[in-house]
Parts: C-alpha cells; sequence; structure tokens
C-alpha cells in the first residue's frame, strides 16, 4: 500500500520533470561479482517488469570473455543472478564470434526477443546487430539468419546499442557513425530504422538525433545508447550524451511524434555523475526506463575512477510524469488499493 500511494505523488501530468533524477541511496544496485565471468564489469541494464516481478539482462565480461547475464529481483534494487552469462559470443567463424553487447530484450506475447551488437575480427569489426529468441528469458536461441542489420553507407564505421519498441510495427534506434568520420573516432549519432517483424528492418536515409550544435553544450560531442518508450501518442527517448572534451557522459531525454523528428527537454540533463569519489563520479550512460508498481525506475551504467561500470538506479523527481501512462497508473492503483480494502473488510465481517 505504501509503494502504490507514493506512485500517486508522482502523477502530475508535466511533460517534463523538475530538476534531475533522485539516485538510490544504496547505489549500486548490480556490480561485478567477485569471481566468474562478469567480474570487470556489469552494465546496459535492460529490465522488464511483470507480474510484480523485475528481470533485467547486462552485459557482462571478465579480462578477454564477454556475454549477456540475467537477474531477477522483486523490489528493483536487491537482485538475484542467474549462474553464468545466458548468451555468449558465437564459435570461431561466426559473425559474433568476438563479442555480444546487450541491446534490448521485449516479450511480443509468445517470446521474448532480444537484439544485441557482436563483433568479429574479420568482416565484422565495427558491429552488426543480431536476434536471439527465448521462452523463459534463460535459454536463448540466436536467430539462424543473423546479423539482421548490417553496416551501410550510413553507419559503416560503427553500429552498437540496439534498442527496439513494438507498436504496430518494430522501431529500433542504435548508436552508429558513417565513413565521414575515421573509425577511431569517438563521435557518434543516434540512427533508427523500423520493421514489420523484427527481423528484415529498413534504415531511415540520415541520423534522427545529432549532437548538439551548440560547441558549449554537455551533449554537443556524441550521442549515444538510445532507450525508448511509446505512449500511444509521442515517443520518448533517453540518451547518454558527451560534450567536447568526450568525457564525463551525462543522461538527457527527448521527445517525438514519429520516433525521427525529436525535441530535447529543457531540463537536460536529467542524470548527472556523482561527487568526487563517488562510485558514478566519471560518468552515467546507457539507461533503461522501467514503469512499475514502485514508480518509473530508471537503471543506468555508473562510471567510477579505476573501477568496471556497475549499474544504478534512479526515480522520477516529483512533478515528472508520461502523458497517457499516468491516468492508467492512477485507475490501477486505485483498482488495487479498493481491492485491498474490499479484502479488510470481508475479514472484519
Amino acid at each position: 500500500m505504501v509503494a502504490l500511494v507514493s506512485v500517486l505523488i508522482l502523477l502530475p501530468t508535466i511533460t517534463y520533470g523538475e530538476g534531475q533524477w533522485v539516485k538510490y541511496s544504496g547505489n549500486p544496485v548490480l556490480g561485478p561479482s567477485s569471481s566468474g565471468w562478469d567480474a570487470d564489469y556489469t552494465t546496459a541494464p535492460r529490465v522488464l517488469y511483470e507480474g510484480g516481478e523485475f528481470r533485467m539482462w547486462y552485459s557482462g565480461g571478465r579480462s578477454a570473455s564477454n556475454g549477456i547475464g540475467y537477474a531477477n529481483s522483486t523490489d528493483g534494487v536487491s537482485w538475484s543472478k542467474h549462474q553464468g552469462p545466458v548468451l555468449l559470443p558465437g564459435s570461431a567463424g561466426t559473425w559474433d564470434s568476438v563479442s555480444v553487447a546487450l541491446g534490448s530484450v521485449l516479450w511480443n506475447g509468445t517470446a521474448f526477443m532480444m537484439w544485441y551488437r557482436g563483433t568479429n575480427p574479420i568482416t565484422y569489426q565495427t558491429g552488426a546487430v543480431g536476434l536471439a529468441i527465448s521462452t523463459d528469458g534463460v535459454s536463448w536461441t540466436k536467430y539462424a539468419g543473423n546479423p539482421v542489420l548490417k553496416a551501410t553507407a550510413i553507419d559503416q564505421q560503427y553500429i552498437a546499442s540496439p534498442y527496439v519498441v513494438k507498436t504496430l510495427t518494430y522501431n529500433m534506434w542504435y548508436t552508429g557513425r558513417n565513413a565521414t568520420y575515421s573509425k577511431t573516432s569517438p563521435y557518434t549519432e543516434i540512427l533508427f530504422a523500423t520493421s514489420f517483424n523484427g527481423i528484415n528492418w529498413f534504415k531511415w536515409p540520415h541520423p534522427v538525433f545529432r549532437p548538439s550544435a551548440d560547441p558549449t553544450a554537455w551533449d554537443s560531442g556524441s550521442v549515444y545508447s538510445p532507450s525508448a518508450l511509446w505512449n500511444g501518442t509521442i515517443f520518448w527517448i533517453w540518451y547518454s550524451g558527451v560534450g567536447q572534451s568526450f568525457l564525463n557522459p551525462q543522461i538527457g531525454i527527448a521527445t517525438s511524434p514519429d520516433g525521427a523528428t525529436w525535441t530535447r527537454s529543457p531540463n537536460n540533463p536529467i542524470l548527472s555523475p556523482g561527487a568526487q569519489g563517488a562510485w558514478d563520479s566519471a560518468g552515467v550512460e546507457q539507461t533503461d526506463l522501467v514503469f512499475s508498481g514502485y514508480g518509473l525506475m530508471l537503471y543506468y551504467d555508473g562510471l567510477g575512477l579505476n573501477t568496471g561500470g556497475r549499474i544504478g538506479m534512479a526515480q522520477a523527481p516529483q512533478g515528472f510524469a508520461i502523458p497517457e501512462f499516468a491516468s492508467e497508473v492512477l485507475l490501477l492503483t486505485v483498482a488495487i488499493c479498493a481491492a485491498v480494502l474490499f479484502r479488510k473488510r470481508i475479514r472484519r465481517n
């Protein structure tokens, strides 16, 4: 009941929140294991919430090995890791033989679909996107026709962090860079593609989200690692950005009516690095928003000095609500509270 009432406090229908999101005081919520396959870093959280359970997939690694892991939680804060990675690089000679890194996971009504970045040392050095399918979120089968998104002129120097949202079609935003910039350049943009089945993708002819034109802006150097949400009317995007120094990434939000034309929030950045000495003092990036009974929860990578990435959580500031969703949460909350009160009344009688 306390958690549900707290959701009501966050429901004013203001388009953009006032101030920065509030970091959980117990961060990080998921870090590297003391030993094992993810002992060096845990990054790129992708979280789904259903039936009172949080399910997280993330990228992890140790030394030269890497993979995608899985953890679950009942409160979004205390997580239990699955033993071992649930997705590994392919065998020698395959398109993803060197690395796999998480992009996004969604439930399509019958199965989980995962889009991820893969690389190999010869044909896919700059990355490509693959698809894997699972019925339980743990045992994954890679699509036989992988990769499903390959480099073309618009992204031939770099492809990473695909994030997919399903409306009437599948919509993918991903990090990319074309031949105008050198392979080693840290400059990246956000590109857009659509698909009817999540396999055959049609790329938008130009980047849809670029670094700010203002050279003094916090996101004027590079924008990357988008995560998105569709509320039935507009798209929302959470993105990582850096300035001209290409250091200390921060997080911003933007909205779009069509997934291709974006308007930045005037309150950006909405999440910044922690104070000197904090676990995330060197930067925050790679977000994923979760809509749960505890309110809006934003998971992100935190970067520290001389430490591998770890995963933290932040909650929306008071006054922040996503239009359309606010009314749905209110109705759900009222219904649940009414049911609880009704049960108590029956017990008394």
